[in-house]
């Protein structure tokens, strides 16, 4: 399993070296998620502002795609080592391809992330705050893969809860449900708009053209 999940600077070689368009650039929009606390800091950390809303959004933003998260007008100029978002399953697995790797399963990346402590976090059984990117950090989009790689599991590998959702090659059918020709497929990890209860084991469903500011993805090798 790799260390980190796949950042900005990774994705935007596959793209120069193989003129590859994601979902989003092909259908010209993507999904842009708004939390509900955001604080910004200048260079030397001291905060610039703090913006509360009364409950999170989303929205389709036209242009929205994997170099400009949230529309026209965003970059990834300064967030090469963040992971990179806006990218659909197929996107995921285009990548993959190309490096020679593939998505894992379900099974296999809670394997990995959980190790055999079968641990609930990365770090250990219990809840660290600021030990990951979710909600309560009030950062309001994606960190460096790296921010909190101290809290990496076991095994070294780090990232595994809260920053971006990742995705699996799982799919899941729900019977009774209004469209069981379309499984939906499972997502793991949590990410930057996640509670604090969020944990390695628990499960999230999405179609697998869904593209977002809170969805990414990280490769296994065989």
């Amino acid at each position: 399993m790799a260390v980190f999940p796949v950042n900005n600077a990774l994705f935007e070689a596959f793209v120069e070296q193989t003129g590859f368009k994601t979902a989003a650039e092909r259908d010209g929009f993507g999904t842009v998620h708004e939390g509900r606390v955001q604080k910004v800091l200048d260079g030397s950390g001291r905060l610039v502002s703090l913006t509360i809303s009364p409950c999170a959004t989303v929205r389709k933003v036209r242009g929205a795609c994997w170099y400009q998260p949230t529309g026209p007008g965003s970059h990834v100029y300064d967030k090469k080592d963040h992971p990179v978002v806006q990218i659909s399953r197929e996107d995921a697995q285009a990548f993959a391809a190309w490096t020679g790797r593939r998505l894992p399963t379900e099974d296999e990346w809670e394997a990995a992330m959980r190790t055999t402590d079968g641990r609930p976090c990365p770090w250990g059984p219990k809840w660290l705050r600021d030990a990951c990117n979710v909600e309560e950090m009030c950062v309001g989009c994606t960190t460096a893969v790296d921010r909190h790689a101290q809290y990496a599991n076991g095994l070294g590998i780090a990232d595994g809860l809260g920053n971006v959702l990742e995705w699996t090659v799982d799919v899941e059918t729900f019977p009774g449900s209004a469209d069981t020709n379309h499984p939906l497929c499972v997502v793991k990890g949590g990410s930057w708009l996640s509670g604090s209860d969020v944990r390695l084991f628990h499960r999230f469903f999405l179609a697998p053209d869904a593209r977002s500011n809170v969805l990414g993805f990280r490769c296994v090798m065989d």
